[in-house]
């Protein structure tokens, strides 16, 4: 369970969370502190030793590549993009793309109702059954559970996330998880915390603090 203590961490993130595994990550929405953050919090060891796996209902598949390539000079061994929801049906038809990059293959898959939660856990459970034949640390980027909340009232997006990251840990994925406070009550964000291992945030001075 978290504690009430908070700790005011310097970047990198990473290396301030120990051995967190599940990480709500606090930042305003399309805020460059957000980008930094999360490429961090991705970053656990060699790229070319990674999985990852991005979940994305506000950004596209490219988008997300070109995230990544702006921030970091390697490729991760495999990738995984879920996008869900209209801007992805517009750009990808709901088809499953394979893009062979040198790095490792970039997997696409598009969830086109943002709401049903059950297409989108089985999309999710296919790539780590994918990738539960190599021996690469898969991370993973869940972007966000403020656009979540859209499509579905906070207990049944507590429930799917309870699902979600008793899935992850049962695969040994470390996972981070953006919510934009400024979007929620505090009796929302309260009740979705105790899901995680840690919880990272930026407080009035725009120093990341750490609370676990």
């Amino acid at each position: 369970m978290l504690g009430a203590t908070s700790t005011v961490t310097p970047d990198p993130i990473l290396e301030r969370i120990g051995d967190a595994s599940t990480v709500l990550l606090l930042a305003p929405s399309l805020d460059s502190c957000e980008d930094d953050a999360c490429l961090d919090l991705l970053t656990v060891t060699d790229p070319a030793q990674e999985n990852v796996l991005s979940i994305t209902f506000t950004q596209s598949a490219t988008e997300r590549v070109q995230l990544w390539d702006e921030y970091i000079e390697e490729r991760p061994a495999q990738t995984g993009i879920i996008s869900i929801g209209e801007m992805m049906r517009s750009t990808t038809a709901d088809t499953s793309t394979t893009i062979q990059q040198s790095a490792g293959p970039l997997v696409i898959e598009t969830v086109s109702d943002p709401s049903d939660l059950t297409d989108l856990g089985m999309t999710i459970s296919s790539f780590l059954s994918e990738w539960d034949t190599n021996d690469n640390q898969t991370v993973a980027c869940f972007h966000s559970i403020t656009s979540l909340l859209q499509y579905a009232d906070v207990q049944r997006v507590f429930r799917f996330l309870h699902v979600l990251t008793g899935k992850f840990d049962s695969s040994e994925v470390v996972a981070h998880y953006h919510m934009d406070p400024s979007a929620h009550d505090q009796q929302t964000i309260s009740t979705l915390t105790p899901l995680f291992d840690a919880i990272v945030e930026r407080d009035e001075n725009d120093e990341w603090t750490v609370r676990q």
